[in-house]
């Protein structure tokens, strides 16, 4: 996937991979060109323009050869690496999708994040990502 500018701000649960620097950028002196946050309100920033509810999604499907595998992976146990891949690349591709979305209201933040999945087909889900487009100045 591609890599936008975006920067997390994971206050009650991590949404994307490399969570681990968000506290690192969340303190530094420059500002993040966007943030999202799973909160209502990002300590440090006010809300100065609200533009409304975006979203991105997307459809994947597994393989076949990823099921056969998993199928004998489930016998003995263990983390299902192909689907946790699989599923981190489709909650950035959303994350991505919605950034999009907002940025085209001229939005500098997402907040109020949720994040869901169902399925749509036979071995076909969706992940959705939403929330609050909104314009943030630093207090």
């Amino acid at each position: 996937t591609r890599n936008m500018s975006m920067n997390f701000i994971a206050l009650r649960a991590p949404l994307a991979k490399g969570i681990r620097n968000v506290a690192k950028r969340a303190l530094s002196s420059e500002p993040p060109k966007f943030l999202m946050a799973t909160t209502e309100s990002v300590p440090g920033f006010k809300v100065v323009e609200t533009f409304g509810l975006v979203a991105g999604s997307t459809v994947r499907t597994r393989n076949a050869g990823q099921d056969i595998f998993s199928g004998v992976k489930s016998v003995f146990g263990g983390e299902l690496d192909s689907y946790t891949s699989l599923l981190a690349e489709s909650r950035q591709e959303a994350a991505e999708r919605m950034q999009k979305s907002a940025e085209e209201f001229g939005a500098n933040a997402v907040i109020a994040v949720r994040i869901g999945s169902a399925n749509v087909a036979d071995h076909a889900s969706e992940i959705l990502m939403y929330g609050t487009a909104v314009k943030l100045e630093q207090e």
